[in-house]
């Protein structure tokens, strides 16, 4: 058979139009170092918390193949700063250039990241805990290079602070993963017990036996449901209720383990003429609950619907714009045994300084988060990811599932 020139360029063509009609798109390009030009093999490049990414060549070539859709590639080199680059599919060029900047040396962090003493061996301890998480997830999850961040619990003896020098590399097993994570930044407060990191990790399959494969496919379904980006996929395509999410206002109403301004203003001018000492540390005991909040916070009946928390932009865009703090309950699922009896502790202590459920509430067995928007609007995307992350503050079971029970975003339930 015969195909002249002309009509083998239409079947090439029919054969593109066919792959990219069913979402198959590659992006395509060299990494070299801005001011030499070189090339950089084996950097790492990806797509921002994603089961897609590739390793450069020799010749600082990548290929990724991708579905339709708008990403954040990323590209993390040992020296250099982390190279992030939002595209679509649908402006894609044939290829791409980048050139990626060399880090300049911190000589103060320098000195900390060579200490390797007892205290480095500590602060490795509560990064790990606080960063991979306290659930049977992130428990089993090790750091394979914990040598490459840096730890700095000394600037500031109340924060402890973190930052790699190269990609972390974490295994994983319970949910068959080992995670590159480019991280950008983590601090952890111990007087508010408040922990913060931002990053980029990339998923890589790991080779499992048959007889797990089963076994970590439902791991991970139960990591995926429940999540913040299970929450903000559903809200975005309307099935809240279909996926077992139950949104609500909150009540706000006085502490009633706290005293009164006034009880405690007497209580200060009494212990000043008391000379006894019990009589003294029972005074004290009342004074130092002035620390407590003024009010609690709890469920309230009212119910919000999606259309209370998401507009959307002329241009079809969807924002999270509801101002108030809320309550996200997921019905499907238990909280973990280990973060209820964390839960259960504060608030026999009465140290929870912004959730203190009834006995009812803790009873049921959902999973209970608080939501806070904190900035204007925050954009939702269909994966269930969101722009800006710093702009939603998480408070409750969302929030203690850390990067031990992280999901990629272009996860399904199905796969």
């Amino acid at each position: 058979m015969v195909i002249k020139k002309s009509n083998l360029l239409i079947l090439l063509i029919l054969f593109l139009s066919i792959g990219k009609a069913n979402g198959q798109y590659s992006i395509k390009g060299k990494v070299v170092d801005a001011e030499s030009f070189q090339p950089l093999p084996f950097a790492t490049v990806f797509i921002n918390n994603s089961t897609f990414g590739d390793i450069t060549n020799q010749n600082g070539d990548f290929l990724i193949d991708i579905p339709a859709g708008t990403y954040e590639l990323v590209i993390s080199f040992m020296g250099y700063q982390a190279f992030k680059f939002p595209f679509s599919t649908q402006e894609l060029r044939d290829s791409y250039e980048f050139r990626i900047l060399q880090e300049t040396i911190d000589l103060k962090e320098a000195e900390v990241e060579e200490i390797r003493d007892d205290l480095w061996h500590k602060n490795l301890e509560i990064f790990q805990e606080k960063f991979l998480g306290s659930t049977s997830n992130g428990k089993k999850c090790k750091i394979l290079n914990p040598k490459v961040l840096v730890l700095d619990g000394e600037t500031d003896e109340t924060k402890l602070f973190a930052r790699g020098r190269d990609v972390l590399e974490i295994e994983n097993p319970n949910l068959g993963y080992t995670i590159k994570y480019v991280l950008e930044e983590f601090f952890h407060d111990f007087e508010s017990n408040v922990t913060v990191f931002a990053g980029y990790p990339y998923f890589i399959e790991q080779d499992l036996p048959r007889r797990r494969k089963n076994k970590v496919q439902e791991q991970r379904k139960l990591a995926f449901e429940g999540s913040i980006t299970h929450f903000i996929r559903t809200l975005y395509h309307d099935q809240l209720k279909e996926e077992g999410f139950v949104v609500n206002k909150i009540d706000r109403k006085p502490n009633p383990y706290r005293p009164s301004d006034e009880e405690i203003e007497a209580t200060k001018l009494l212990l000043a003429e008391t000379r006894a000492w019990l009589r003294r540390d029972s005074l004290q005991q009342v004074i130092k609950k002035e620390n407590l909040p003024k009010e609690m916070i709890d469920i309230s009946k009212d119910s919000l619907t999606r259309e209370d928390l998401v507009k959307e932009a002329r241009n079809g865009f969807l924002f999270l714009t509801y101002e108030d703090p809320f309550f996200v309950i997921f019905e499907k699922e238990a909280e973990e045994h280990n973060y209820r009896k964390q839960l259960l502790n504060q608030q026999r202590s009465n140290s929870s300084k912004d959730r203190i459920f009834s006995n009812q509430v803790n009873a049921l067995p959902v999973q209970i988060t608080k939501l806070t928007l904190t900035g204007n609007a925050l954009r939702l995307f269909d994966d269930g990811s969101y722009f800006h992350p710093y702009d939603l503050y998480l408070d409750g079971y969302m929030a203690w599932e850390k990067i031990g029970d992280l999901m990629p975003f272009n996860y399904k339930p199905s796969d």
